[in-house]
């Protein structure tokens, strides 16, 4: 009886360490970035078909910075993966300006309604404020992809990052949530003259409506700076 009872007392303490090198000897399996991208697109409640319909997006926001606060309208067709026309007004007191993204082109209009372009910081500024390719879209923004995803911590949370390079030349790394699979954020990095423009952002206050989940805040820190956008309305329009 003793032999079968230590043999059972050495296999108890012999299992996990047995367990443990197992563990240690298999890598945990990392997803891919389409499993990603997609894990990110359920989690919206988009299937095929909507995806494929989308392609006009109307949003207004209220904006603060640093004690400023004006009023925002985005208006946004996306063509093709590449293009599309992408605008935002803002309307504050000291007037109305246009700021416009079409097909990578940088510009705005002011009060005099004369289209002109930005030079490049200001257009690093407006292609980073941008959300609606690169927050609902994000296959569509990158060029490149690198094929290995990480893992990070983003705003608290663990999270798998993906990492690219944007159609306009920037260094893009997407944040989704290992819990939820949303995209919780991503981090820009567009070169300018005098160096890296970097900007971070943070999706917040999802809320669910018709089955489809969005985000109805995005915080946006550009090089210290805060902005806040509270939207009041979204549409997803075919």
């Amino acid at each position: 009886m003793l032999p079968h009872l230590y043999k059972f007392l050495f296999l108890l303490l012999l299992a996990p360490t047995a367990l443990t090198s197992a563990a240690q000897a298999q890598p945990a399996e990392m997803p891919s970035p389409e499993q990603l991208f997609e894990e990110a697109d359920t989690a919206l409640g988009w299937n095929a078909k909507m995806k494929q319909e989308i392609g006009h997006i109307e949003a207004s926001a209220h904006v603060s910075v640093e004690g400023r606060t004006y009023d925002t309208v985005v208006n946004s067709r996306i063509n093709t993966p590449a293009g599309g026309d992408a605008r935002f007004t803002m309307i504050s007191k000291d007037g109305t300006v246009t700021y416009g993204d079409t097909d990578g082109a940088i510009w705005f209009k002011g009060e005099d309604g004369e289209k002109q372009p930005l030079p490049d910081a200001m257009a690093a500024f407006v292609h980073g404020h941008q959300f609606h390719r690169r927050a609902l879209f994000p296959r569509q923004e990158l060029a490149t992809l690198h094929d290995e995803v990480s893992e990070d911590y983003f705003a608290d949370e663990r999270v798998f990052v993906v990492e690219g390079t944007t159609r306009s030349g920037a260094a893009l790394k997407y944040y989704f949530s290992q819990f939820t699979k949303k995209l919780v954020g991503y981090h820009l990095v567009v070169m300018e003259e005098d160096g890296p423009h970097a900007m971070d952002f943070t999706l917040k206050d999802w809320r669910t409506s018709g089955g489809q989940s969005l985000f109805w805040r995005m915080d946006i820190n550009d090089r210290g700076k805060l902005y806040v956008y509270r939207y009041n309305q979204i549409l997803m329009l075919p």
